[in-house]
This record gives C-alpha cells, structure tokens and sequence, in this order.
C-alpha cells in the first residue's frame, strides 16, 4: 500500500451545519474551508496523483497550527492557562520553543462538550473514520500519540506518525507545513486575491474560528482519502502530525510568506 490515487479530493458533506452557522463570519469561514479543500491537495500531487498520507499529514498539520493561532487569538485564555500553569512553553537545544499544556490539548479535542466537539480536529475526524467502516476497537490510543509526538523531537522520528514505513507521508510535517503553509494560511485569512469583497472588504473569517474551519477540512478530506488507505491510518497520521504542528510555536512562521497576519 504506497496510498497513491488518483482519486480527485473532492468536497463531501455530513448534512450538519457547519459549528460556524450564525456567526459574523460566517461567510468567510465557508469560504475558508471550501478554498483550503480546493487549494491544499495539489501541493501534495505526486506525478499527478495525490499521495494519501502525506494528503492527510497536510491537514493535521494545517489543523495544528490552527488550533495553536485560534487559542493565540484569545488573550484572555492565555493569560488564564498561564497563570494556571496550563499552557508552557520549552525550549529546544535548537533554538525551537515548544507550546505545551492541557489548555493547548483542548484546542485538538473535546472529552466532555458535544457542541464544542464539532471544532475539534480529533472529533470530527473520529466520526468521519467510524462513518467509513473503523470500528471503536481501532480507535488510536490518544495519550500514546501525544507521547510519541513529544518523545520524537529532535530524533530522526520527528514529524514522521507512528505507522507503517509503507503509510508514512512523502516528507516530514515540519517540511510539509512550508509546502501547505502559505495557500493554507491565505485561505483562512482570507488574503486571496480572488476574495469577494463584502462592505469593501475582503471575507476574513475571526482567527478564533481557525480551529473548527481547519477540523472540519480535515475530517472532510479523511472522508476522501478512506477510499484507498485504511480510516485508522488516516486518522493515526492526520492526528499526530496536527499534535506536531500545534506543538511548535512558530510553526506558521518559519517562511514570511507562509505566517498569519498579525492582529
């Protein structure tokens, strides 16, 4: 199984509003997501053909960075999960400063909040690979996938998931993230030059609302990439490489053209 197709990522819906609906952004959060969909796939064409895994580390990894820029965004939260020792930040030898805490965790997943569950890239996820046939028993374990995150860094496992050589991505997510970065960032901060224009201004959806637009991208594009690698494969690589990408705190700025837009 090498996870190549030439299978077309198309859109699929679940029949759910989006967990957006009703916001002031509500328009530029579609148009974020149906942008991210059309324009992240073709930086992962190998000989004109997607490459599955590393398709899915794509959008964990997009869905990282989100999560880390949506939780950035609320000041408030920050200063809280601080204070409480709930969000820290480490420094690597290489210079690299690592985010750590529950408070970060809980931009990835949900244990106890439904509504809140439909923003979360594991959530979404997780019913998208039920819906194509993983049964509960194959659930990944996911303390195990944070702690293979965090024990992989700075050793040759770094942004590589924990699944079979022949299931893993093209490139590590850290080179990845400079590939989908750039059209990523630009469709979630609406900087494209193709932007309808509303009141004047181009659609820009809240950076608060990045986490649920990028979940739900990311469950949406499992749905598509279930058709030739197995869902749990899917959501092993997708998960860990989004706990990768959340984990480094200038993750989305590594290029200048690849960094969000300063508030």
């Amino acid at each position: 199984m090498n996870g190549t197709t030439a299978t077309q990522a198309t859109p699929t819906t679940t029949g759910n509003s989006f967990p957006w609906a009703g916001q002031p952004d509500e328009t530029a959060c579609n148009y974020a997501f149906g942008l991210l969909l059309q324009n992240v796939p073709p930086r992962v064409m190998f000989e004109n053909k997607l490459h599955t895994p590393t398709l899915m580390a794509a959008m964990g990894a997009i869905a990282g960075v989100a999560a880390q820029v949506s939780l950035l965004s609320d000041a408030e939260k920050v200063t809280k999960a601080t204070e409480e020792k709930k969000l820290l930040e480490v420094k690597l030898k290489d210079g690299r400063t690592l985010m750590y805490g529950d408070t970060l965790n809980e931009m990835l997943y949900s244990a106890r909040d439904p509504a809140l569950a439909r923003s979360r890239v594991w959530n979404m996820m997780v019913s998208a690979a039920l819906s194509k046939g993983m049964t509960r028993e194959q659930l990944p374990n996911v303390p195990d996938m944070f702690k293979h995150v965090s024990e992989s860094f700075g050793t040759e496992k770094e942004g590589r998931p924990s699944v079979p050589p022949n299931a893993q991505p093209m490139i590590p997510v850290r080179e990845l993230l400079r590939l989908v970065g750039p059209p990523a960032i630009a469709a979630l901060a609406g900087d494209v030059q193709t932007a309808v224009p509303i009141a004047g201004q181009n659609m820009r959806a809240n950076r608060k609302s990045w986490v649920a637009i990028t979940a739900q991208a990311a469950a949406n594009m499992l749905l598509t990439a279930s058709k030739v690698m197995p869902p749990e494969l899917c959501l092993t690589i997708a998960m860990e490489s989004a706990i990768y990408a959340s984990k480094l705190r200038a993750n989305a700025q590594e290029t200048d053209e690849a960094a969000p837009p300063q508030a």
